[in-house]
């Protein structure tokens, strides 16, 4: 049986880029924004109340819905019970959610309120564009930097980016919003994606010729699976223990792009570089 070649397997992470970009583009369209960004990003009042029980979020949302726009409730857990977070926008008075609740026979004694004025919100969105935007300018000059060659840092840079396309496409399928802490675990991905696609193309490019190409691969294959795999099951633990919200959206967001690297890895910047061994006789 022939078996396909192995450039076909470019057009797994390609067509997944570009159903992301029009995931993207298409919230672009509805919104105004290109994905969806907490309070944190837009401004905004977030009301947090913790309980030893979990509370009916759908119907508090349903219920204060019908007095208060814009409003979002969803739930929280830790150890030390139950969190219910409600944001609006900040120019709602929070006392006045807090009066219904109470009408609505839910405690509010253990509460804690937080206020992100529009301006604010924009400010740190600004900053948090600028250091992405940093972090990949410097990013790509180290990899030119330690390759001198313009393919495999290209495939390098690429892989990572697509990585970032991916990753925030597939948070608004799951309703992530992008938050400081969704920022900070997109900024671990430009870390985690460099580092397997870097010992990938070394394993390529430097290693003793006496191996072939694909026993390159394969031994390059076994080393990144084992430290992405290792990440992603410790990741899980941190998600599934729910220490904090703040670790748990870092945990989710890193989760997804770490899964999305091993395909761009193994599917686009293999491919990439096997293809450009091959053209310059690097077997």
């Amino acid at each position: 049986m022939k078996l396909p070649n192995y450039k076909t397997f470019l057009a797994v992470p390609i067509l997944l880029l570009f159903i992301s970009a029009g995931i993207l583009i298409t919230q672009y369209s509805q919104t105004g924004e290109w994905f969806q960004r907490s309070i944190e990003l837009k401004g905004g009042t977030m009301i947090t109340i913790n309980t030893e029980n979990r509370l009916d979020t759908a119907n508090i949302e349903r219920e204060l819905r019908e007095k208060f726009h814009p409003i979002n409730v969803r739930e929280t857990r830790s150890f030390g019970g139950y969190g219910t977070l409600i944001e609006t926008s900040s120019e709602i008075d929070p006392e006045e959610i807090l009066d219904e609740l109470e009408a609505m026979g839910i405690e509010t004694e253990d509460r804690s309120i937080e206020t992100i004025g529009p301006s604010l919100g924009a400010t740190f969105w600004s900053q948090a564009q600028l250091a992405i935007i940093i972090a990949f300018i410097f990013m790509g000059i180290i990899v030119f930097v330690i390759f001198r060659t313009f393919v495999p840092s290209v495939a390098v840079i690429m892989s990572a980016m697509s990585d970032m396309v991916i990753t925030l496409a597939l948070m608004q399928v799951f309703g992530i919003e992008l938050s400081l802490a969704g920022l900070a675990a997109l900024l671990m991905l430009i870390g985690y994606s460099v580092d397997t696609d870097i010992m990938l193309t070394s394993r390529l490019l430097r290693e003793s010729e006496d191996k072939t190409l694909s026993d390159k691969i394969r031994r390059a294959l076994k080393t990144g699976l084992t430290m992405t795999l290792t990440s992603i099951a410790a990741l899980t633990a941190l998600l599934l223990s729910a220490i904090s919200p703040v670790l748990s959206q870092i945990a989710m967001v890193l989760i997804i792009g770490l899964t999305i690297d091993i395909m761009n890895t193994w599917l686009m910047n293999s491919v990439v570089l096997k293809w450009y061994c091959e053209k310059k006789g690097l077997i």
